[in-house]
Formats: structure tokens, sequence, C-alpha cells
């Protein structure tokens, strides 16, 4: 690509930046977020007009910045810190023109840069930093988001931590979710794992805490389901992850998944490959929809 090209690419982005709007969930989100943490610093105290409005101008500068990282369309990829492994002698044995040595090449590419868990951090995030980043434990990072159907490509809100209810000294915020009905795919609470491809293979599953009222599916999602334009390895049959059904009441309660609990749609599926993990969702299919669902302690289970 010439350097004019370029030039011209970068314009229509700064363009397309400029024109974009955050929704507006996403800044009342952001601002909800920096006067409750506030409120926490220094509770009882009146807020100074100053510092009031530059807390505004921090929120609005936030919202302008999603917006542009939501119109460049910011990859996931991150710095490579673990080679990966040579390939399996299953692998080599594929022809060279074939599906599945095609998937193995595609595997191999992305999990490149993997990291792997050590079994001694299980921590996911418990929210109490009130941010949308997951605990940085045994070099793994991630953000938290809330994909709905109704939200265009790339607009997802930011997901924040929100006072819980029935708090306790030092167990204060939680993810909170509620929407009304959907008629499509639903919406979905996940993250990323940074680097792609994480090996959590060291640990048994994953733990959390939720209440609803409904119900949702759990899904900790390989690569291997994720199409290769979004970050993930498949070329076909994709988007059919590993789910577990869990039905939630209306009392805080502590859920156990483990891998080997966790199954695809269709016949004859392999079991889930935790060494090689894209993401974990929440997901909330449409048939279970209005939905009320909140979160809190998500860790993964040790062996």
């Amino acid at each position: 690509m010439s350097l004019d090209d370029e030039r011209r690419r970068f314009e229509l982005m700064l363009h397309a930046a400029r024109c974009e709007s955050a929704p507006v969930e996403l800044g009342e989100r952001v601002l909800d977020h920096v006067q409750y943490r506030l409120r926490l610093e220094k509770p009882g105290e009146p807020l100074p007009a100053s510092r009031a409005l530059g807390l505004t101008l921090l929120g609005c500068a936030l919202v302008a910045a999603a917006a542009v990282l939501a119109v460049r369309g910011l990859s996931t990829s991150s710095p490579l810190l673990v080679a990966e492994p040579a390939a399996s002698a299953e692998r080599d044995r594929s022809s060279p023109g074939s599906p599945n040595k095609t998937a193995a090449n595609a595997a191999l590419s992305v999990c490149r840069g993997r990291a792997s868990a050590a079994g001694a951090a299980p921590l996911i995030d418990d929210f109490e930093d009130g941010d949308d980043a997951i605990a940085s434990l045994e070099q793994r990072s991630g953000f938290w988001r809330w994909a709905r159907e109704i939200d265009a490509p790339g607009t997802a809100p930011a997901l924040l931590p929100v006072p819980r209810p029935q708090r306790t000294r030092g167990n204060e915020l939680a993810l909170h979710v509620k929407g009304g009905r959907l008629l499509d795919w639903g919406a979905t609470v996940e993250f990323t794992f940074r680097p792609a491809c994480y090996d959590a293979s060291v640990y048994q599953g994953v733990a959390f805490l939720a209440r609803g009222p409904g119900r949702i599916y759990v899904s900790p999602r390989e690569v291997g389901v994720i199409p290769s334009a979004e970050g993930g390895s498949c070329e076909r049959d994709c988007h059919n992850p590993h789910v577990i059904k869990i039905d939630l009441d209306g009392q805080w309660r502590t859920y156990l998944v483990r891998w080997s609990e966790l199954r695809q749609r269709g016949f004859d599926k392999p079991s889930l490959d935790a060494s090689r993990l894209h993401s974990l969702a929440f997901l909330i299919r449409p048939e279970d929809t209005p939905y009320d669902v909140w979160l809190d302690d998500v860790r993964f289970l040790p062996r």
C-alpha cells in the first residue's frame, strides 16, 4: 500500500471517529462509575464544583475515546509471551490441503503467543477494584463487555461494577445486566483473554457467584469455535461453543462448572480444550429474556 493510500485510509478513519457517537448508556455508566468511586474515597463530603466539572469532562473524554476505539476496531492481539509448542504428530499426519490441516495451521497462528496459568492464582475478577478489567494474574488480561443483539457491531457498552445487593465488608461490587425481550441471539457478558489462546488446563473449571431470576449458559470458548475474522481459528461450523445451563434464583449462590461438564451442540463433539481458551462468556438466550442477572467473584476452579 502506498503512502497516499495509507494517508487516505487514516483520514477516512479519523472522519468516522469524529462522526461516531457512543451510546448514551455508555456515558451514563462511566459518569456513574466516576461518581461512585469518589463517594468511596470521601463518603459524605460534597463534591467541589471544580472537581465535578473535571470529572464530567473526564467521563466525556472516556466516552469519546470508547467511540474512537469502536470505530477503529482495535485488535485483541497482544505481544508474544510464550512460544507455541511444535505441532503434534496428529497434525503432521494431516494432508496439506485438508480442512484439519488448515484449521491446525490457523490455531497455531492464533496460539503462537499464548500464556499459561500456573495454578496458583485462580481469581479472574472479584470486581472490587471497580474497573472493567479482569485481575492481572498469571499473564492474563481482558476487559468485560456487555454485548446485545440490539447493539451495532463494535458498540457494546462498557460494563463496570456497581454496588451489589446484600453488600458485605470487602464484597461491595458486582456486575449487573438487565434488559427486555430479545428475539435473535440474545445477550452476553464476556471478556476475551489477552494474549489469545490462554492455557487454563491446570485448572478444572470455573466458579462464580450469581443471582437471577433467570437462566444463563456458561461458556468458556476455545479459539477453535471463534471465526478467524474475530480472533479465533474457526473456518466452518463456528460459534458452536461448549456450554452448560445454569438456573438462577433470587439468592446469591456459588456455581461450579467443570470443563468435563461442558457440551457442544451436535453428536460426537470433542471435549473442551482448556489449553486454548479465547474467552469466557455468560450467555443469555432470547427465550430467557427479559433478564436481570448479577455476577460476582469469578475464578478458576483449582484441581
